[in-house]
């Protein structure tokens, strides 16, 4: 029988499971383990070498680090825009709201020019920005690593623009989600006991 230790005020029973409660990680097992982690829709942009403009979905989207501030994605390389991810020297990311599954869709179809057919902005880099967007990032690419069938691509944030009075686009179990209510009451100003940042 496992021990009883207190953490952060909550009793929790320390358990060994056992092996034959685990699988081997077979692609359709993965996909549907991966699942289970709700996160967030980007769209990210970039331009190719002939200045054309480029996007995809992601929810690869990913927070590394505040100081410097670091972001990165994964681009798959089946992408039809795959070298123009491998190559760019910056790219932008569009953080999706609420309703906006449509947009999602989109971006996540092989065609080509996706930017035209919705509002959007582009800063001096000519980076593309989606004009309804959670918040958006400008990033310059500072490194860039292999990982299996996808590549990491990792930025510096140069700026952000954020409109923090809408709620996000959320991604689960392989189909789109909203929030339903806080964790919290709003009024609570007490910070949490983890990073919720990244």
């Amino acid at each position: 029988m496992g021990s009883i230790t207190k953490t952060a005020g909550v009793s929790q029973a320390q358990r060994i499971y056992p092996a034959a409660g685990f699988e081997a990680p077979t692609s359709e097992l993965l996909r549907r383990a991966f699942g289970t982690y709700a996160t967030g829709i980007a769209v990210i942009g970039a331009r190719g070498a002939d200045g054309t403009l480029v996007g995809m979905t992601a929810n690869s989207f990913t927070s590394v680090s505040l100081n410097p501030p670091l972001v990165l994605f994964c681009p798959a390389r089946t992408l039809s825009s795959f070298k123009a991810y491998s190559t760019t020297t910056h790219f932008s990311a569009s953080i999706l709201p609420a309703g906006a599954e449509g947009v999602s869709n989109h971006f996540a179809r092989s065609n080509s020019g996706k930017w035209s057919a919705v509002a959007h902005g582009t800063s001096e880099t000519g980076m593309p920005f989606l004009d309804f967007a959670l918040a958006c990032f400008e990033c310059e690419v500072v490194a860039r690593h292999d990982a299996g069938d996808h590549l990491i691509v990792l930025g510096q944030v140069l700026q952000v623009q954020l409109a923090d009075w809408k709620e996000p686009l959320v991604f689960f179990r392989s189909r789109y989600r909203q929030l339903d209510a806080l964790a919290q009451p709003a009024a609570s100003e007490e910070e949490p006991p983890f990073s919720v940042w990244g």
